[in-house]
């Protein structure tokens, strides 16, 4: 069995590809879970990789450059 610190590492002593993932996970918390925008139409002028949430048929979209594909 490995022995647990006496206490929680502090954010100093955690590697630095920690805070970062960290990071992203609470952008993406503070987001509702969602990775990106819900809207009711698709953004203007989208850029290749951009994706929302179609709240008007429930599927998430993403750009590939020429028209926007359902993820799921």
């Amino acid at each position: 069995m490995i022995p647990l610190p006496p206490h929680p590492p502090s954010a100093s002593e955690m590697p630095n590809w920690f805070r970062k993932v960290a990071g992203l996970i609470n952008g993406l918390l503070a987001q509702r879970g969602m990775p990106f925008p819900s809207l009711t139409e698709p953004p203007l002028n989208p850029q290749a990789g951009q994706a929302y949430f179609d709240a008007m048929t429930g599927r998430a979209r993403c750009w590939d450059g020429s028209a926007w594909n359902d993820l799921f």
